[in-house]
């Protein structure tokens, strides 16, 4: 029973293989006839040219709708903003006010000036405060650091002192 069913499956085998080589061989063939027909240059310049100049037929009309539907669209937004200024209440008798002034020793100075003066020369008193406070600090440093070793070697000096004693 096995045998048969192996030789079943053999024959279908063998029939798909012919269907596939006859599948094969009419491919080679058209490729075959593909091959054989030439076409000149000419031609193909003509369909190129053909081709591109309706490709750019096509990118040109595109681009032309864009802008057209660009320019709608800014033409309206323009209009509105327009009509929303038109409508805005604004009296006719507006004036903005003068800027505060102070006058030192005769000279007129903006009142932002001034400040922006006092400020600047109160930064750069801190500034300085700070630089010299950092100073201190760095001294301080090095005096605590100076005797912290001058301990160090007092301590150990001493501790030498008691071993020689204990020596003798």
């Amino acid at each position: 029973m096995e045998e048969v069913q192996y030789d079943g499956l053999m024959g279908i085998l063998s029939d798909i293989k012919k269907g596939v080589d006859v599948i094969q061989a009419e491919n080679k063939a058209k490729e075959n006839q593909q091959v054989n027909q030439s076409v000149s240059k000419e031609e193909i310049e003509t369909i190129v040219k053909d081709k591109v100049t309706t490709v750019a037929n096509y990118i040109e009309l595109r681009l032309k709708q864009q802008t057209e539907n660009q320019t709608k669209i800014l033409t309206e937004f323009i209009n509105g903003v327009g009509q929303k200024i038109e409508n805005l209440p604004v009296s006719q008798n507006v004036s903005f006010p003068q800027p505060q002034k102070i006058a030192f020793f005769g000279f007129e100075f903006l009142r932002t000036s001034v400040v922006i003066f006092c400020l600047s020369v109160a930064i750069f008193w801190l500034l300085v405060i700070n630089i010299k406070q950092m100073d201190n600090y760095h001294d301080l440093k090095t005096r605590y650091n100076q005797l912290t070793e001058y301990i160090y070697k007092k301590q150990q000096f001493e501790k030498e002192q008691e071993k020689s004693k204990k020596v003798k």
